[in-house]
Parts: structure tokens; sequence; C-alpha cells
């Protein structure tokens, strides 16, 4: 079934494209359904799609040689994932597990090589969005090996209010996540299972 154009028109990766381009692009892409706790492919998979949520929030995360779990990213509404994205026959870098049932558009990636071949003119456009998103994402890696536990804690809170919050009436914006404080802790890069509270109140203190 053919996707709606103007469903890609919203990711970056596709905010270059014409609408006929965009319609290429539909024309491979499928609908999938997840239900809440679903793998929807583990790390080390051969990675045949990427993936474009609808609706749902996807919790990645990669496995370390010792068995502890490392988040790397909380996926959500109008994300693509994973950002690798196409242009490779690399595997998946990480375990995308559903938090909530999940509503997402994939395009295969195989077809969508065999698109590029018919109209470089798309791959030069994806290509050159997607180098501004690896910069992107060096950035806030550089920016977290940078910052002090604290700092590291309130800039995470801050991209998931702005990300996933929601304002009410009062004025106030309130997130809802599915995750523990274990999950949060491990997007901060602690490796000790603290709360919240606590990384706060141990860095002020140290």
């Amino acid at each position: 079934m053919a996707c709606s154009v103007n469903f890609f028109k919203q990711f970056p990766i596709f905010q270059d494209l014409s609408f006929e381009e965009l319609e290429e692009v539909g024309k491979i892409a499928h609908h999938r359904k997840f239900k809440k706790g679903d793998v929807i492919f583990r790390e080390g998979e051969r990675r045949e799609s990427v993936y474009f949520v609808i609706h749902g929030l996807i919790k990645v995360y990669k496995v370390s040689t010792d068995g502890k779990e490392q988040v790397i990213n909380l996926i959500h509404s109008d994300e693509m994932f994973p950002h690798v994205g196409f242009f490779d026959k690399t595997p998946y870098p990480a375990t995308a597990l559903t938090l909530t049932d999940v509503n997402v558009i994939a395009v295969p990636i195989e077809a969508f090589e065999n698109l590029l071949l018919q109209k470089p003119q798309i791959s030069i456009k994806v290509m050159r969005v997607m180098g501004k998103k690896i910069l992107e994402l060096q950035d806030r890696i550089q920016q977290m090996s940078t910052q002090t536990v604290f700092e590291r804690t309130v800039t995470t809170l801050i991209r998931m209010t702005e990300e996933m919050g929601k304002h009410r009436q009062d004025d106030s914006i309130y997130v809802h996540i599915p995750i523990t404080n274990s999950d949060l802790a491990n997007m901060i890069g602690v490796t000790e299972n603290r709360s919240i509270e606590r990384l706060i109140s141990y860095e002020k203190t140290s």
C-alpha cells in the first residue's frame, strides 16, 4: 500500500525531495504494527528496513560484553530509526524494543537502493541531509562526554521535555515516558543504578 507523501515530508531525510520523488518512496513503503514489548529488530541482525514512527515509543539499546544494557535512545512519533539509515550493509547496531503499542512505516533498504539507482538525484538529496544528521549526533556525543553527571541529567531531561512534553493549561509541561530510573541512568551514562533524585544530589555534593 502506498504511503502518504505528506507523512514522509515531515522527516528531515526527505525534506529536499519533490512531490514526485516522495511518491516513489511511498510506493515501496508499507505499514507495520507492533504490540508493547515486541522486539522490532535485534542488535547484529541483518538490516532490512528503516522505520518511520507514526505513533508510539521505542527503546533502542545495546548489550555490553558483560551483559549490561546501555540505552542509546528513545524513539517517538515522527522519528526515523536506525539513524545509520540506508547506504551500507552493516547489521542493526542496536536492539529496538517497543515501550508502547507502535505503528510505523517501513522502507525496505534493498528497494530503496534500487530506487536510488533509478533516480540518482534522490540519492544526492538524501545523503546531504544524512550528513547533517551525523554531525548533530556527533555533537551530542561530544557534549555528553564532557559534561558532569548533573549536567548530563539536566540536558537529557530538557531534551525529553522538548521532544515529548505536553503543555498544560497552567503553563507547566508534563512528560510521561514508560521507562525505569535504570533506563534513564543508562541514557545519561551512569553505571550505578541510582534514581534521578540521587544522581542530582550526588553531583551537587561531590
